[in-house]
């Protein structure tokens, strides 16, 4: 197995990057650590809708020996170098609830603002070395005119996916909505393949629930997590006809796994076919299964019951991430993990699921 790629790693904020950033300007609505919450003593980050707890997520870059990994590329590069790992697309760890702020009313102009200095901070981060450290830009989609000046400002610092939101903002229109044109149209012509990653959307975070009635619905939480991304995919991109209309746009789906695709496949067929009068559906350029075949990429971390699905999805769909340094993530052990995920795959395959088509899909070759 030749050098690695994953597809899905994480950097963890400087929790105090926005404070410092923003100082007085939006008062204690700035995401910030706070040192208690409903009686419990913390630390605790506020991130606009949510008060997460956060310390645990340096446990696994600890356990990797590199324990400022998150946050200092010098030692994110010594950790790639342990790992036999070559190069990380990067997403947030405290941006991802932060988007999820949108969600809260008149809170929008604070997302954006927050965007824009994780935005900064990881231009930053990633200039100490471009080619191993990957750079995905938060952008909230509530208001296009920034989205795609954002887009395009991150595009010229080096950035090679626009992580979006899971599903748009409580209020906004569905993706399917040709407001959002101007920006998948800008993402197409600047070939950037766009990520939707979950606990950026519409469904609360569960890993900050706090109260009993919280814990009580945390298994639907989970649940609505997993379930929210698919929904948009098939809702929006491709019965909403967004991806015939941009023949050229990428989607990524990150950390869903792919044990979920083969029932969905046949089900949005089913929706296509026999359902298809009823609801009265577009005519679509291709089966409804086929666009998760050559239009959108789906992530796998070390799910086992994932790797009987390659075959049917097609392996030049699937990308590797190790969602390093999250607490359920693969770290040290990278190598030893591949190997026993991908045994009995032939070689050139395992090469794709590593490497090539991460490299190919955000533009690394």
């Amino acid at each position: 197995m030749r050098g690695i790629i994953s597809a899905d790693s994480h950097t963890l904020e400087p929790p105090d990057l926005w404070l410092n950033a923003l100082e007085n300007k939006h008062g204690d609505d700035t995401p910030r650590v706070v040192d208690a919450y409903e009686g419990t003593e913390g630390p605790f980050f506020f991130t606009g809708k949510q008060y997460a707890r956060f310390e645990e997520q340096q446990e696994k870059a600890a356990q990797a020996g590199t324990p400022d990994a998150g946050f200092d590329p010098a030692a994110r590069i010594e950790f790639q170098n342990k790992t036999g790992i070559v190069a990380e697309v990067l997403y947030p760890t405290l941006g991802l609830s932060i988007l999820h702020s949108s969600n809260r009313p008149g809170y929008r102009h604070v997302v954006r603002d927050a965007s824009r200095v994780y935005n900064d901070w990881l231009g930053e981060f990633i200039a100490y070395d471009p080619e191993r450290l990957i750079g995905s830009s938060m952008i909230p989609m509530d208001d296009i005119d920034w989205a795609v000046a954002e887009l395009e400002r991150t595009a010229k610092m080096g950035f090679k996916t626009p992580m979006i939101h899971a599903a748009p903002p409580d209020g906004c229109p569905p993706y399917r909505d040709k407001n959002y044109d101007r920006f998948w149209a800008a993402a197409q012509e600047m070939d950037l393949a766009v990520t939707l990653h979950i606990v950026t959307g519409r469904v609360p975070d569960p890993m900050a629930c706090h109260t009993v009635a919280e814990w009580e619905e945390g298994p639907n939480m989970f649940l609505d997590t997993w379930e929210e991304i698919p929904h948009v995919v098939a809702t929006d991109f491709i019965f909403g006809t967004i991806l015939d209309r941009f023949p050229k746009l990428r989607i990524v789906t990150a950390e869903l796994e792919l044990s979920w695709i083969p029932n969905f496949m046949r089900r949005i067929d089913m929706v296509q076919g026999v359902y298809s009068n009823r609801l009265q559906l577009p005519q679509l350029e291709m089966k409804a299964s086929d666009y998760l075949k050559t239009r959108i990429w789906h992530g796998l971390i070390d799910e086992e019951a994932s790797v009987p699905v390659i075959p049917e999805l097609g392996v030049d769909q699937v990308v590797w991430g190790s969602d390093f340094p999250h607490t359920i993530s693969v770290g040290a052990e990278t190598a030893s993990t591949l190997v026993t995920l991908f045994k009995g795959i032939a070689t050139a395959d395992q090469d794709k699921l590593v490497a090539g088509n991460a490299a190919k899909l955000f533009g690394l070759e």
